[in-house]
């Protein structure tokens, strides 16, 4: 008898306990503060028109001035990248998403042989999404894209 009178008392707690539970509403929470439809990316692109207009003797000079990127200079036709403050070897330099071996790679002192002419697209990497590059990336990624890897069949002779 003391055992029923026992499982009655709890059965009705929990079921005063499930009454008290009040379902909250549903909060949405979003990464964007602004509200804004785009993306926030710590990237930057120049091609078309803006690359015509930016092209300069190296990549260093045509990059200077884009948010979060400037460049060394040692002289005309002598520059590299910096980004966020970063330079040398903590900057990546693609070619076509491939790595680059060139001699500004180990001397700051030399421009990153990259032909404006022949450039359809630069993109500028920053922060840490450039680490997916590897760790000499931490600066940034630069990728320089021409046309030496044709993107679609050739037609005839070019």
């Amino acid at each position: 008898m003391l055992l029923a009178s026992g499982a009655q008392a709890q059965t009705a707690a929990t079921d005063a306990a499930a009454a008290a539970r009040v379902r909250l509403p549903e909060v949405t929470v979003t990464g964007n503060p602004l509200g804004a439809d785009a993306v926030v990316v710590p990237a930057a692109q120049l091609s078309g028109d803006d690359l015509t207009l930016r092209t300069e003797s190296t990549l260093g000079q045509t990059l200077d001035g884009l948010p979060g990127v400037s460049s060394t200079y040692f002289g005309p036709n002598a520059s590299r990248p910096i980004i966020r403050g970063l330079d040398g070897d903590r900057i990546r330099v693609l070619q076509n998403s491939g790595a680059t071996l060139d001699a500004s790679a180990l001397s700051f002192d030399h421009a990153v042989p990259t032909e404006a002419l022949t450039t359809e697209r630069i993109e500028v990497l920053r922060g840490p999404a450039a680490l997916l590059y590897g760790g000499s990336a931490v600066g940034g990624v630069v990728n320089v894209i021409d046309n030496r890897i044709p993107r679609e069949p050739l037609n005839g002779v070019d």
